[in-house]
């Protein structure tokens, strides 16, 4: 680190002192080679990176819903290239024994031990030497927008990786991944068939709102019995369609109710609008048979997916957030390498997810 004094003026173009600057190792060294000539413009290109750096990381994805939905954890640092978490189960028995009996049977547990890797996703974007000559002569701040579309584009990547996995990275996500990961695990059920004929089970075609109602309300019972009221469903992740489906339909042509509020309102797990979040990425990604492999092209059937969503139960493991590496000096350019280290969707329950397919 070096320490330079560099002057201030005021507003009319006065001297009115100086101000100590520390220059990080990576811009001092830019200087020292000469890419940078003076140390007062070491200090302008400086808290120009610090500007955009702080800038790009305020940018907020809202319709890339992947970090929303689920808990994030950091555990680990950068170094790691595997996580690795177990899961255990109870077992045991209690049998009637006669009074002198010595072969008891026991109680034990089950471990289960699952690896994940963990992968480097990285980009980078820079600046000309012309580019920032123009800037430190107009006043003008450097353009911010060249970190905004790595990071939008990172973002991108990671919301990817959290529905859908990367198979040949060997990383799950919640609709994909290595095969016969815990995403698999997951029940998969198709919706029933509409009682009016054609065994259609696509929610407004042939299926009256009752029936729609019925879909909903069984698959939150179902999660609830099949896992022995170990997990409660607490989010339905549902395509954009859909929703606004359930949202602006009418229970009967005599109710001023929609699907949404009516089911809300009589049901135990999901009690708000909130709860229901429409997911861009579910949009036709299903299956008509509850089996093939779900179609990241949502090409295929709609939806929906319960969730018993906790820390405990799923999160998104990031064990190194995207970072701005200190810049360097190619050819006339500068550039900033950026990047982050990733593992997926850690779906430690696999019991808290269920699928209901082709409504």
């Amino acid at each position: 680190m070096k320490t330079v004094n560099i002057a201030l003026f005021d507003e009319a173009g006065l001297p009115s002192g100086t101000e100590e600057v520390v220059l990080t190792d990576a811009v001092e060294m830019l200087v020292a080679q000469g890419a940078l000539t003076t140390d007062s413009e070491g200090v302008f290109f400086q808290r120009q990176l610090e500007y955009i750096q702080a800038q790009s990381f305020d940018v907020l994805y809202p319709d890339l819903m992947g970090r929303e939905i689920f808990a994030l954890n950091t555990e680990g640092g950068e170094g790691i290239n595997q996580i690795t978490y177990r899961s255990y189960d109870k077992r045991g028995e209690t049998a009637i024994i006669a009074g002198k009996a010595t072969n008891l049977p026991r109680g034990d547990i089950d471990g289960k031990e699952y690896t994940i890797d963990v992968r480097t996703l990285g980009n980078a974007f820079g600046y000309s030497r012309q580019e920032l000559a123009a800037s430190r002569l107009t006043g003008m701040p450097l353009e911010q927008r060249k970190a905004e579309a790595t990071r939008r584009s990172y973002e991108e990547k990671i919301n990817q990786i959290i529905f859908f996995g990367a198979e040949e990275n060997r990383i799950n996500g919640l609709f994909g991944g290595v095969a016969a990961g815990p995403w698999s695990q997951a029940t998969r059920t198709v919706v029933a068939a509409a009682a009016g004929g054609g065994n259609s089970t696509v929610w407004g075609v042939d299926k009256t709102p009752d029936e729609v109602i019925a879909d909903l309300t069984g698959a939150c019972a179902q999660m609830y019995a099949d896992t022995k009221k170990l997990f409660r469903p607490n989010k339905v992740l549902i395509s954009v369609e859909k929703k606004q489906y359930l949202m602006n339909t009418p229970r009967s042509i005599h109710s001023d109710v929609s699907i949404m509020d009516w089911f809300i309102g009589n049901n135990m797990f999901i009690t708000s609008k909130e709860s229901f979040m429409d997911i861009n990425e579910l949009e036709g990604i299903y299956t008509t048979d509850g089996t093939s492999a779900f179609d990241p092209a949502g090409a295929s059937a709609n939806g929906f997916t319960l969730l018993a969503e906790s820390g405990e139960n799923m999160r998104v493991r990031e064990p190194f957030p995207y970072v701005h590496l200190p810049v360097q000096y190619e050819g006339l350019e500068f550039v900033i390498n950026c990047y982050g280290r990733f593992a997926g969707l850690e779906l430690v329950r696999p019991g808290a997810v269920q699928h209901f397919e082709n409504c």
